[in-house]
């Protein structure tokens, strides 16, 4: 009887175990919600700056940079849309996350063309398709740190 007893007296607070895995949770979804809110961020000032690179006067290309970077970023936005059902629909819940990584290393991919396109130059027109595929390649970060948030 008093062995059973010195067991028990010997068990962990489980309690205390159980609110330290929560602040673990917390801090790790705080620390997601600032890594997506940061790059949100970015996509966002490189936006803002590719609106100082003017259109050349005379553009001879076929803008195949840009072209492709927009074509790409829908990638991005359709995983984030799967991600989006994932949060929706209980049989897609696994997932939810699984779909915003994939997003977001597309949108990586998407942002590295869609610079170089803004770097490349062009016309007006081959500058706004690559300014849109910024702002497309941007979403899944965005939807990530609202996603994140919830959990806080």
């Amino acid at each position: 009887m008093s062995a059973s007893l010195a067991a028990v007296a010997a068990l962990p607070d489980l309690d205390k175990l159980r609110e330290l895995l929560e602040r673990i949770r917390e801090i790790l979804a705080l620390g997601g919600v600032a890594l997506a809110l940061a790059v949100s961020a970015l996509f966002l000032l490189a936006w803002v700056l590719a609106h100082l690179r003017r259109p050349m006067p005379t553009a001879t290309g076929s803008g195949i940079l840009a072209t492709s970077s927009l074509w790409l970023a829908y990638g991005p936005v359709a995983l984030t849309v799967v991600a989006a059902l994932g949060a929706l629909v209980p049989t897609l819940a696994p997932f939810t996350l699984k779909s915003f990584a994939l997003a977001v290393l597309a949108a990586a991919l998407v942002w590295c063309v869609a610079v170089a396109a803004i770097l490349a130059g062009g016309s007006r027109q081959h500058l706004a398709r690559a300014r849109r595929a910024l702002l497309l390649a941007g979403t899944p970060w965005y939807c990530l740190a609202v996603y994140l948030s919830t959990f806080l």
